[in-house]
């Protein structure tokens, strides 16, 4: 057990603090005492691979890090014929892994070969690369449970989809867990066949990445009916970057955010994923969301709307929170006609405690949601009736209140204007 490891070192964009704790782990047994460890001090649980997909705070990581390298790793086989079973470490590189079995003369691991990451993060996250993705070939994991049980999941419950499987959900949900193998199904081919493949995906590769720059690979994930290379590069943003930071979007490959020289702080790059992301909503209305995973504190944006619930929700809106409990003004003559900008309204609906009370649970309700997604800027809408009275009075307290907890917001009213003869609130 290490204390204060810096991340810098073992991430492929080179930046991010420090850990508080950090172990690597040659068995399962390791893995039980970190996790027996870290329950008994109440710290949350990282478990690190080889540094890719994931962009770690300046502030490091409050925690206990648990490294899934090199004594992790081992590979073995069972031969079935035409078809070979192949159990290997989670800690296993994701090129050797494709490159061994590969050698072997055994197919469908060949879109892995470019792939940074560890085969457990593959898993976590169904890599995939050229048609081909890791639930083409993997049969079942196992994993020890925040218990210390250890557990073997099947391909049919891993819920392998893209970017996403049973244990990015699990994640999301704040269990914690580490993979420790991965077993795969491989089908036996021509040897000369297989490594005239690899060579063509890694020219490929080459001409197409950033692969001589540090980054986390491909920042964003796809866009149902979108590419969100092309969204950024469709924004003239290729090469961009803010102020000559040395976070940049990649002049090569506008999917992938680069360190050039490894001198962008973890700040600098995730600001430049957030406007990115901003640039490319406000010209196509399509809001890109990270592939690479945020790990520590960041500063993240949280776009506030009140609406009316008779106008429709907003539409790509990561969280709807309903005011229509609240009294409503609209049945008060005289406060009819002002909107919740107006201090009248606000004195009004200050008034009664079961106000502040829903405010509070709205503040819980969106830092709940923001833990479990994992979003640059996050988006939420809050409604009531018309979108007059209570839900721009709480969408502007929500704003006052995340903005004390050190959120950057942007609070805008939808529906204040609408129907205003004739608004119920």
């Amino acid at each position: 057990m290490k204390e204060g490891v810096l991340f810098k070192n073992y991430t492929t964009m080179r930046c991010g603090g420090e850990a508080r704790y950090w172990d690597e782990p040659t068995c399962e047994e390791d893995i039980i005492r970190d996790l027996l460890f870290a329950s008994e001090r109440g710290l949350g649980v990282f478990v690190l691979g080889g540094g890719a997909n994931c962009l770690i705070s300046d502030k490091g990581y409050d925690g206990l890090v648990i490294k899934m390298g090199k004594e992790m790793s081992g590979l073995e086989t069972e031969d079935l014929g035409d078809r070979v079973i192949v159990r290997a470490g989670a800690g296993l590189l994701l090129r050797s892994f494709a490159t061994t079995v590969s050698e072997m003369g055994l197919e469908g691991a060949e879109f892995a070969c470019g792939i940074p990451g560890t085969l457990g993060g593959a898993v976590f996250m169904n890599a995939g690369a050229y048609g081909g993705e890791m639930k083409d070939i993997v049969i079942s994991a196992r994993y020890i449970d925040s218990d210390g049980n250890a557990n073997e999941i099947s391909s049919d419950d891993l819920r392998l989809g893209y970017r996403t499987s049973i244990f990015e959900q699990m994640s999301r949900a704040g269990k914690v867990f580490v993979i420790t193998s991965v077993t795969c199904e491989l089908r036996k081919g021509d040897i000369d066949s297989i490594k005239a493949k690899i060579s063509e995906l890694n020219e490929k590769r080459t001409a197409s990445q950033p692969l001589d720059v540090p980054s986390s690979g491909s920042t964003f994930k796809r866009p149902e009916g979108y590419f969100a290379g092309k969204l950024i590069d469709d924004c003239g943003l290729r090469g961009y970057s803010i102020a000559s930071s040395a976070a940049q979007v990649s002049p090569k490959h506008c999917g992938f955010i680069v360190n050039n020289g490894g001198n962008a702080s973890a700040s600098e790059v995730f600001d430049l994923i957030c406007d990115v992301s901003d640039k490319v909503y406000e010209k196509f209305g399509v809001r890109l969301e990270t592939e690479v995973r945020l790990v520590g504190e960041f500063s993240r944006r949280i776009d506030i709307t009140s609406f009316g619930f008779k106008y429709g929700v907003p539409e790509d809106c990561d969280l709807v929170l309903d005011a229509r409990s609240l009294k409503n003004p609209y049945w008060v003559e005289e406060l009819r006609p002002l909107s919740g900008l107006d201090e009248p309204i606000r004195q009004y609906l200050a008034g009664f405690e079961e106000t502040e009370r829903l405010i509070a649970g709205f503040v819980d309700s969106v830092e709940n949601a923001i833990s479990q997604k994992n979003k640059a800027v996050f988006s939420v809408a809050v409604g009531c009736t018309g979108g007059h009275h209570r839900s721009v009075y709480c969408a502007s307290r929500l704003e006052e209140e995340l903005r004390k907890l050190g959120y950057k917001t942007d609070l805008k009213h939808r529906d204040i204007l609408k129907d205003s003869a004739d608004d119920r609130g």
